[in-house]
């Protein structure tokens, strides 16, 4: 195991709090409603803290990507350090994390991956039915006091919702989220963001 990946129980740790914070995916973390845990109202949720532009059933979206092209859009944008993942089937049931194949057909609603920047910035990073966000995991967990910040190409943030197999796109109010919008996400950008600024 190379010294980047032995990093890698610490990193699911932060990620897991980043989405919370953030918002993407948030409701994925949320176990199976068929295993009797009953659901908060996700809409009533995205509806307090931003403006919902749509919500598509998975079996309903045209982005929904491949492991073959997802992982190839992560490779593509330099994030090629640590393993692509996905926690849920195309179908809407939660698995166990797995890392995804580079050669597979499957298809799954959200995949992540994590990269250390050139500053020792973790970021988690979310491709959610075809949209990119990327979170400074640990600078959101160093600065508690502030609205977190979560990086876009387009403004809007897509999060995938569990319990209907939908994909929310929505515009978060600034006092939920600090949306960062860059012309292209990889990691030659996420290296030079001024966090601060």
């Amino acid at each position: 195991m190379n010294k980047k990946n032995s990093k890698l129980p610490l990193i699911i740790t932060l990620s897991v709090v980043g989405a919370a914070l953030a918002g993407t995916g948030i409701y994925a973390i949320v176990k199976n409603s068929k295993k009797g845990i009953e659901y908060p109202d996700v809409r009533a949720y995205f509806e307090e803290r931003a403006e919902i532009i749509s919500v598509t059933p998975v079996k309903d979206s045209e982005n929904t990507l491949s492991e073959q092209n997802a992982v190839e859009e992560l490779k593509s944008r330099g994030f090629t350090d640590y393993p692509v993942t996905s926690d849920y089937s195309v179908e809407g049931e939660f698995t166990d994390s797995v890392v995804v194949s580079d050669d597979s057909s499957a298809q799954h609603p959200m995949y992540r991956t994590y990269y250390m920047s050139s500053e020792g910035e973790l970021w988690s990073i979310a491709l959610v039915d075809g949209k990119l966000t990327a979170t400074p995991s640990s600078y959101n967990l160093s600065h508690t006091g502030g609205v977190p910040i979560e990086v876009s190409e387009t403004g809007e943030i897509a999060s995938y919702d569990l319990s209907t197999n939908s994909i929310y796109l929505t515009v978060p109010f600034d006092t939920t989220i600090d949306v960062r919008v860059v012309d292209r996400i990889d990691s030659a950008t996420l290296d030079s963001l001024d966090l601060e600024g």
